[in-house]
């Protein structure tokens, strides 16, 4: 890559954003060459970008550019970059979409789970064979016996991401199965009766193929990175 840098490189070091200069350069030089934008593409970009930012009036609009102190001209030019970037993105990793997607699978399914928390082991061994017995059920021996914050939250926490939870927790729900329910188990200084209650599978669309495409965008932009500092070492 032939890319030219202007700007004062130890400058934006000092300050912590030359990767991201850099960066965008990298991104200039692969958009160069892409095609103009058409007037239904435009419609839809400033749609798209004002239903994720919230900006429902006019009013909403011209505070937002106040507050990032641009002018009408320059956030088209910013949303478009953005939309140019994510098209590029999708379409020089669309081959790779699919295997990255099923690598980082495990990690985009959300999980339900509920817990019943208490001090001693006698008495989650008991409960938990209550529970399997079939002599109460899990809602009713939560109600009553189960300690913490859980009764706040119906015991049920979910849907959410496994790197959200706990990994003591997340390590059994990623082998387990919907209503499956562990034996107590000693977590954070307390025994746990755990039910997985359901797991959701990410669905490989649009939306989802277009955050994986971003991501391979990262990688690719902070390899380019150390490629180009690393001709200056």
């Amino acid at each position: 890559m032939n890319i030219e840098f202007k700007s004062n490189k130890n400058e934006l070091s000092k300050i912590g954003i030359l990767d991201l200069y850099i960066k965008r350069k990298i991104k200039d030089y692969l958009l160069r060459d892409y095609k103009k934008i058409t007037i239904d593409q435009q419609t839809k970009i400033i749609k798209d970008w004002k239903d994720r930012n919230l900006i429902k009036t006019n009013k909403d609009f011209d505070n937002w550019l106040k507050l990032y102190e641009i002018n009408f001209d320059e956030w088209i030019e910013l949303i478009n970059f953005d939309y140019k970037w994510a098209s590029w993105c999708l379409n020089q990793f669309s081959e790779k979409l699919f295997s990255y997607y099923q690598k980082k699978k495990e990690e985009l399914d959300h999980y339900t789970f509920s817990k019943i928390v208490v001090q001693k082991k006698d008495l989650a061994d008991e409960l938990y064979l209550r529970i399997k017995e079939k002599e109460s059920t899990f809602e009713d021996i939560a109600l009553k016996f189960s300690e913490g914050n859980e009764k706040l939250s119906r015991f049920s926490t979910g849907p959410i991401l496994l790197k959200n939870i706990e990994n003591s927790i997340s390590a059994l729900l990623k082998v387990g199965y919907e209503n499956q329910i562990w034996q107590p188990k000693f977590l954070d200084g307390k025994w746990t009766i755990l039910r997985l209650d359901k797991k959701s599978h990410s669905d490989f669309n649009q939306k989802l193929k277009l955050k994986l495409a971003l991501e391979l965008g990262d990688e690719f932009l902070k390899e380019k990175f150390y490629e180009i500092q690393g001709k200056n070492l």
